[in-house]
């Protein structure tokens, strides 16, 4: 053998031990590398664990930020009407508030035996055992996520009683982990702090149970027309069923449904000897044939139906009170309405109500011809509850809505008289029924030019208020309030008869006067303002509920002992009563006047003819309706401005259809006596040719007329005769004179009182005798 082949033999030796020392390199860089990467999760794991640890750790005392024993504040509130026949004493239950969540409270012991066993037994049958969380159902929930197994064939999840309570508390629905682990630590907390009872009589009145119901007893009410409490076997295992999908296991909409869980509810009760064999059967049997009533008990009507406009201004009202008493936004006050289980007692007349919609909506006083013509309506009587409001014409079809009767400022016109001129002058001793008044245009009205106009384009001279007011002469008015102030006016209205809207730019005769105002007013304050003509001068701050109650009972705003405002005197108020008893008997509201009653009335149309007002009362209430555009335009004269008479007299006659006759209370003090049309003064029996009947204070009568009616024009035989006012030394001259620039009207009435007069009769009992009664 040759050499150079057996070097060749041992040069292959050589090869065959490298490749076995770079073998073992290379396992020994695969075990390092294992080894560091064990290490690695090794020590991430111990970060992650330490980290998780650390996590669930602090949230060990989570908690839920809820009082279960206040959770019921979060409820339907509810609106009561008067009974039969507007009986206050017996309200009935009208309408439901509520926002997304329809809840009616019910105590736990109140919840029947059958509905508690119905509930547990579906939902959670070892309720009575855990502490919060049933661990059992937890982990086979979790091993039921990956498909594993069933665990012993529940067809629940892993959440309890307690922790549903939870999530429907909290409104955390989100499928997370975090939330997951906070819900079983705060259900274990949650238990720590409330008894058994007190969460499961929660839990039955807070989760949905479908079509808009929360809570066992709103659902008893929708689907079986009775409280929970009256409810059988079978109706609680109807409505227990449904919790788990509220949506499909709605009996209203999917009844067949329904059934297939009531019975699976039947028998998780049975199988765990909540009820008899004999029970069970029974419940199968009835669940066979279940009726489902599908409303609520007393036909109560809902948030999400429409209200009707009484409803939408009450609201406001209610909303307003809530901001006052508890210092809180609008928000906040809309909150408490929805959610604050309230029982709000309406003052409403549910007749005159349907009267005064059924004339708006359906009566020949509004013309077909004039479709869009709108007007608002407020009734009331004389302590300031306010009987029925309308807001619009046509179809209503949402709620909270701009109301023409609250919201709409409008300006009044000639309506204004009685309240800014008439009633405070007559109150300060400045004028009296029949004084003289110089109907006649002032310089400098408007743009340099004198007015203003009257309604016939006509200026009447010297004529008597009686007439100025009868005929609603602009003219005449303006003059009486330059002898009142329009200072004296402004601070009248705003101060005695509540008016909000005045503007500083209405302190002028031509808003005061004639109503010409920089925004106008609502029908609501102008119905309000003449009420003191039918009471005796009082003022009442309109109300649209009586009070309002907490859910505990406790009355936490009351409108019943309000305290009125004594705005004139009882002698002026029916003074200005009579007054405008008589505009309705020959004057502009003679079209609206209700044969065979006592009526008081004043109309009122702007000089732009866009707003039409007729505003007045009966002894059973005072109304005021105004009529016009939404968009202020021009009306028809003759078919759409006498609207508001119409329609006043068509919901008035209704109303008193069937009612007793009964007269006012008016102050005895005044008396009806002939006055002369010529001087305005107490008729001198057989030399006096015209005269009328006019009312006054028996204490403070006008002087007798002393004129030569013989003699055409001629001179006054005293001071007391002619066209001046009594007092003063002749003619017209306090009439024509400019207003008094500041001063309180009583200390002006000593000096320019048309009434005082200095040449009465020595002999009373002779001016008794003499002077003839009116009739």
């Amino acid at each position: 053998m040759r050499k150079t082949d057996i070097s060749q033999y041992a040069g292959g030796q050589s090869v065959g031990k490298k490749d076995v020392s770079t073998a073992k390199s290379v396992f020994k860089m695969i075990l390092r590398g294992i080894a560091t990467v064990l290490a690695v999760l090794a020590v991430s794991g111990t970060i992650v664990s330490v980290s998780l640890f650390s996590y669930i750790y602090g949230l060990k005392n989570e908690s839920v930020d809820y009082d279960l024993h206040k959770l019921q504040l979060n409820y339907t509130s509810f609106i009561y009407v008067n009974g039969s026949g507007d009986d206050a004493s017996n309200p009935v239950k009208y309408q439901s508030l509520y926002s997304s969540e329809n809840r009616i409270w019910v105590d736990y012991d109140k919840i029947p035996k059958a509905m508690k066993d119905a509930i547990v037994a579906i939902e959670d049958k070892r309720y009575w055992e855990h502490k919060g969380v049933d661990w059992k159902r937890t982990f086979s929930a979790v091993v039921n996520l990956f498909n594993f197994f069933q665990s012993d064939g529940s067809s629940y999840g892993g959440s309890t009683i307690t922790q549903q309570l939870i999530k429907n508390v909290t409104g955390e629905n989100e499928v997370s982990l975090t939330r997951k682990v906070k819900e079983i630590f705060r259900a274990m907390n949650l238990e720590k702090k409330y008894s058994k009872e007190e969460i499961l009589g929660a839990y039955l009145n807070v989760v949905p149970f479908g079509s808009g119901c929360n809570g066992v007893q709103t659902a008893a009410n929708l689907y079986f027309g009775k409280n929970i409490q009256d409810c059988d076997i079978a109706q609680c295992a109807a409505i227990a069923g449904i919790t788990q999908n509220p949506t499909a296991y709605s009996p209203l909409t999917h009844p067949d449904k329904n059934r297939e869980r009531q019975q699976t509810v039947l028998t998780a009760m049975h199988d765990q000897k909540k009820i008899t064999d004999d029970e069970y059967q029974a419940a199968m049997k009835e669940s066979e044939n279940m009726k489902f009533v599908g409303k609520k008990t007393e036909d109560v009507v809902d948030e999400n139906s429409v209200w009707n406009w009484y409803t939408e201004a009450m609201f406001e009202d209610v909303k307003t009170s809530l901001m006052e008493t508890y210092s809180c936004s609008s928000d906040k006050a809309v909150d408490m309405i929805y959610h604050g289980g309230l029982k709000i007692y309406s003052a409403m007349d549910s007749d005159l109500q349907s009267i005064a919609e059924g004339v708006f909506n359906g009566s020949k006083a509004f013309p077909a011809a004039y479709p869009n013509l709108q007007g608002g309506y407020v009734a009331m009587d004389y302590s300031g509850r306010v009987l029925s409001v309308v807001g619009a014409r046509g179809k209503k079809e949402s709620n909270r809505l701009f109301n023409m009767a609250t919201d709409a400022k409008r300006q009044p016109g000639s309506s204004i008289k009685p309240l800014a001129v008439y009633g405070p002058a007559i109150n300060a001793g400045l004028i009296n029924y029949s004084s003289l008044v110089n109907d006649e245009p002032v310089p400098n009205w408007k743009d340099g030019k004198s007015g203003p106009a009257n309604w016939d384009n006509k200026y009447h001279g010297i004529i008597t208020v009686e007439k100025a007011l009868e005929q609603s002469y602009n003219a005449a008015s303006v003059q009486v309030d330059k002898l009142l102030t329009p200072n004296i006016s402004f601070n009248f209205l705003r101060e005695k008869l509540g008016f909000t809207s005045l503007e500083p730019a209405d302190n002028t005769l031509a808003a005061m006067a004639v109503g010409g105002m920089t925004q106008g007013i609502t029908v609501e304050e102008m119905t309000a303002g003449f009420q003191m003509f039918g009471n005796g001068g009082k003022y009442y701050k309109p109300y649209t509920f009586y009070y309002i109650e907490d859910h505990d009972g406790n009355v936490i705003v009351d409108n019943r002992d309000e305290v009125p405002t004594q705005a004139i005197s009882s002698v002026a108020s029916t003074i200005v009563h009579k007054l405008l008893n008589n505009v309705m008997q020959h004057g502009t509201g003679i079209t609206a006047n209700i044969s065979g009653w006592d009526v008081f009335g004043k109309t009122g149309t702007t000089n732009d003819n866009k707003d039409s007002w007729f505003v007045g009362g009966t002894s059973y209430a005072v109304a005021g309706v105004w009529t016009g555009y939404r968009t202020p335009k021009v009306l028809n004269s003759k078919y759409e401005t006498p609207v508001a008479k119409a329609v006043w007299k068509a919901i008035m006659t209704q109303y008193l259809k069937d009612r007793e006759k009964k007269s006012f209370d008016l102050d005895q003090n005044v008396i009806p006596y002939k006055f002369c049309v010529e001087s305005g003064l107490l008729a001198n029996p057989g030399v006096c040719t015209e005269t009328k009947t006019g009312w006054y204070d028996k204490n403070n009568l006008p002087a007798i007329c002393s004129l030569d009616h013989g003699t055409a024009g001629s001179e006054p035989e005293s001071s007391s005769s002619g066209t001046a006012s009594p007092g003063s030394s002749g003619g017209n001259s306090q009439w024509e004179s400019s207003a008094p620039e500041s001063g309180d009207v009583s200390s002006k009435a000593s000096e320019s009182h048309p009434r005082k007069n200095t040449s009465k009769p020595e002999n009373q009992q002779w001016r008794q005798d003499s002077i003839t009664p009116g009739g």
